[in-house]
């Protein structure tokens, strides 16, 4: 065999070792251009709202001092707010002001709740709060009463359900009733949810309007 042709037979084996070299390279990704994944789609996180911290009903509030005797012109308010299946109802009296005695009653077909204190109902304490309004503490829950020149408020904190609805959770929210108008109009806030799987059946689109 010639020279020619060892160097036409070497180049010929050359070209055939890198056409096949070239063939079986893989693709090399530039730094500039990082391999990125198509993003899976993921239910939003719904973080829980902490848990209330339970009060001690019975416990003092510190600032708060002991009721005034009473005085001044004596006052009784009885309201209802709602119709015959669904409403909250309040009669109360107070002196100068000063609420003394109240009686709560709420309907949620066929379930009632019912609840009357007075400042000489044994087992309770009242009390007047640095800003002037009255606290009622009773071993099932506590009441603030907020009094001003056109409306008596009645606040409800962690009421139990129990002994005076038969049902189980809190009573919280408020009802203000307003003064010198008759016939007397009241308004509430958070006390009717039902917070009552059976009741919340019954009456969520009608509470919804209210």
């Amino acid at each position: 065999m010639q020279v020619s042709d060892l160097k036409r037979y070497f180049l010929a084996a050359l070209l055939l070792m890198l056409m096949g070299g070239c063939a079986l390279q893989k693709p090399v990704m530039r730094p500039d251009q990082p391999h990125t994944q198509t993003p899976v789609d993921q239910p939003p996180v719904v973080a829980e709202p902490p848990p209330v911290p339970r009060i001690d009903p019975m416990a003092d509030v510190p600032g708060d001092k002991p009721l005034a005797a009473l005085a001044g012109a004596l006052e009784r308010i009885d309201c209802i707010t709602g119709d015959e299946d669904l409403h909250a109802r309040m009669a109360f009296e107070s002196r100068g002001g000063r609420v003394v005695h109240f009686a709560y009653y709420s309907k949620w077909k066929p379930r009632t709740c019912a609840l009357d204190f007075a400042r000489t109902t044994q087992g309770t304490k009242w009390r007047l709060t640095p800003e002037g309004h009255t606290r009622v503490h009773t071993p099932q829950g506590r009441f603030l009463i907020r009094t001003t020149t056109d409306a008596y408020v009645f606040e409800f904190e962690q009421v139990a359900r129990g002994k005076f609805c038969g049902m189980s959770g809190d009573i919280n929210g408020s009802m203000t009733i307003k003064r010198k108008v008759s016939p007397p109009e009241c308004s509430v806030s958070g006390i009717m949810d039902p917070n009552d799987t059976y009741l919340d059946s019954l009456y969520k689109d009608k509470l919804k309007q209210q």
